[in-house]
């Protein structure tokens, strides 16, 4: 379910404008990287994105640190959703990439 500015998976809710996600109403504190690993990949549901594509896209052209962040970024999204509930939002697609499966 979208709005456009905000997509509804199951009981999860990524609101675009506040830059926020959402569990059963409960916020999970994501930091800005965070969050725009999920924005691109929920925004994208499916497709799958290599590590250098996320990360070129959150942290731009300029970014200055590896790639190979994105692998710890992925990790805490996960924890963070692994609070409340066990659906595994973000796919990892071995030695490809990451995709969204809500």
């Amino acid at each position: 379910k979208t709005d456009g500015a905000v997509k509804i998976f199951d009981r999860l809710a990524v609101h675009y404008k506040e830059r926020c996600v959402y569990y059963e109403e409960r916020p999970l504190s994501l930091t800005k990287t965070e969050f725009g690993i999920v924005e691109i990949l929920s925004l994208s549901a499916g497709q799958v994105f290599t590590k250098e594509q996320l990360y070129e896209r959150v942290r731009g052209l300029e970014g200055s640190a590896d790639s190979s962040i994105v692998t710890e970024h992925i990790r805490r999204i996960r924890s963070k959703l692994g609070r409340y509930t066990a659906h595994p939002y973000i796919e990892t697609v071995w030695g490809v990439g990451y995709r969204w499966i809500g």
